[in-house]
């Protein structure tokens, strides 16, 4: 019979010889690991508690810990020795105070932790997809409740956690309907701003040339999505109309009503000037920096000053508001052809982003491909001081199973009443009128030359769309603000001898019918606002890998 260890030495010397590095149960979990292609270091002893596997780029770190030494509660792989049992349970004591130490003192530095059991490796089929859950969980889910009157969306916000929000399915045909796609049209139709239910941190933002704030309200949507509360901190614009819009619907603590050049006016690379000061004062830290600048002068429609329009160094203001603010992460829009401007505006902010160190992606998307039912065609310039994102693959995981279609999202507004300028269709001159029923009575979708004016009949002309009526089954052209005018594109209505109305128009830029826009009187403003905003899909998609 063994004798009890007694002494300090004799108990080290058994301890020293515990194998603490290389188990069996470490290189499983490796493996599980290395399979799903995911990157990661290997006992880090640089932080508390030398993790056996960290990825420090996105914060997360596993310990893999044997069920005896760790003392795990009702396995049966640890039991208290009966031969001296003071020492055991003042040791499994101890060992317990420590765990729980090191992981708090993770926890404070921002990592996720997963603790795995040896005793887990029994069932290895389990072990993984736990493992596969914590390090790459889908990013949303949607479900049909088993009635189908409503449906959840899950969010997965990785490292095991998750947050759920339901809408209900009222008065909508869920026939051939997909869960993602019963949801977003439930969010558009909704009259009442959803519940928002908080559990995390105040996420605070910055939108810059707000407009109404199509790209706020997509941040907007992302935090009530995994579950924080948004703030924004400031919005700039210099339409007034559009910032009563804005301060209606997002709410704002600094709605800053001026051009942004008096705000933001030192050079890059110079020191902070006393605008730069004071405005900074009321606003960091930012959590993201969200701007659609003004996109005319890159248009493909603008024939006068395109490429080289004054409004485009307005990109150049939000690089340097980058500069002096640092925010954590950074989206910015504007039409393709943004990249052709003459002096180089975004290669520029993206040599600033990357000599400030932020993780920097530059992408032309689609939205159509991530459920906005209209084929619109953006640059997107991300960064981030803390992840390194792919628009690419971003897309890719939000990718729509079927693109959405005119009669998708406006369907339920083809007879609604025209009780004002919102869901009333603007007056047209004789000719077009004519133009737009000839269309219907002869079921067309394009007009022949010899009907379009002048100008047109020659027919060497590449505006095919002008005076076009639009498809019901397919996604609508890009929304500018001349959507009520025939002569602007492709904005007859499918079904009805007029254009689009503003709040189809609206309702085809993704605003939910809750987003309240009655401050605006004026049929060109109310346009104006709608044609320029940011679709709040993009923000929603790109902010929820930003957060999550």
């Amino acid at each position: 019979m063994k004798s009890e260890i007694v002494t300090t030495p004799e108990r080290s010397r058994l301890m020293a010889r515990v194998r603490q590095k290389e188990t069996s149960a470490e290189i499983a979990v490796r493996k599980i690991i290395e399979k799903l292609g995911i990157e990661y270091e290997s006992n880090v002893g640089d932080l508390p508690g030398s993790p056996d596997m960290v990825n420090r780029l996105n914060r997360w770190a596993i310990f893999v810990h044997g069920c005896f030494w760790h003392a795990h509660k009702g396995c049966k792989k640890w039991k208290i020795p009966s031969r001296n049992r003071k020492f055991w349970e003042k040791k499994f004591k101890l060992n317990r105070e420590r765990d729980k130490r090191k992981l708090a003192s993770l926890r404070e530095k921002g990592y996720s932790v997963l603790i795995i059991w040896e005793c887990e490796l029994a069932d290895f089929d389990k072990l993984e997809k736990r493992i596969k859950i914590f390090l790459k969980p889908p990013i949303e889910e949607y479900i049909f409740s088993k009635s189908n009157k409503s449906v959840l969306r899950t969010v997965h916000l990785g490292f095991g956690s998750k947050h759920s929000t339901r809408l209900l399915l009222k008065k909508i045909d869920i026939k051939d309907l997909d869960a993602q796609s019963a949801y977003d049209l439930a969010f558009l139709r909704k009259h009442t701003r959803p519940k928002h239910k908080e559990l995390g941190n105040v996420v605070r933002c910055v939108d810059l040339y707000s407009g109404c704030g199509g790209l706020s309200l997509g941040a907007m949507e992302a935090c009530r999505a995994i579950g924080k509360e948004f703030v924004s901190v400031a919005a700039v614009d210099n339409n007034p109309i559009a910032m009563q819009v804005y301060k209606k619907n997002i709410g704002c603590k600094n709605a800053i009503i001026r051009d942004i050049n008096d705000l933001v006016d030192g050079d890059l690379g110079t020191d902070i000037t006393e605008n730069e000061k004071q405005l900074l004062e009321n606003v960091l830290p930012v959590e993201i920096l969200l701007a659609g600048p003004p996109c005319q002068g890159y248009s493909d429609l603008n024939n006068h000053t395109r490429r080289d329009d004054p409004r485009n160094a307005l990109y150049k203001r939000i690089t340097r508001f980058i500069e002096i603010a640092m925010p954590r992460h950074v989206l910015v829009e504007n039409v393709p052809t943004v990249v052709y401007g003459k002096n180089g505006e975004v290669d520029e902010a993206i040599d600033v982003m990357e000599g400030l160190d932020y993780y920097v992606d530059a992408k032309v998307i689609d939205l159509s491909k991530i459920g906005v039912p209209q084929k619109r065609n953006r640059h997107v310039l991300i960064g981030s001081t803390s992840k390194n994102l792919s628009i690419k693959e971003i897309i890719k995981k939000h990718r729509v199973k079927k693109e959405r279609t005119i009669t998708w999202a406006i369907g339920d507004l083809e007879k609604a009443p025209p009780k004002n300028i919102y869901d009333t269709a603007s007056r047209h001159s004789k000719d077009n009128m004519e133009r737009i029923t000839y269309l219907h009575e002869n079921n067309l979708y394009d007009l022949p030359d010899n009907l379009r004016p002048f100008c047109h009949q020659d027919g060497k002309h590449s505006y095919k769309s002008m005076y076009g009526r639009m498809k019901s089954d397919q996604p609508a052209q890009t929304i500018t603000g001349g959507f009520g005018s025939p002569g602007q594109g492709r904005y007859i209505h499918p079904n009805r001898c007029s254009t689009i109305t503003p709040h189809e128009a609206a309702r085809l830029q993704c605003f939910p019918d809750y987003f309240n826009f009655k401050n605006v009187k004026k049929r060109i403003e109310l346009a104006e606002m709608i044609g320029n905003a940011v679709p709040y899909k993009l923000a929603y998609v790109i902010c929820i890998h930003f957060l999550k």
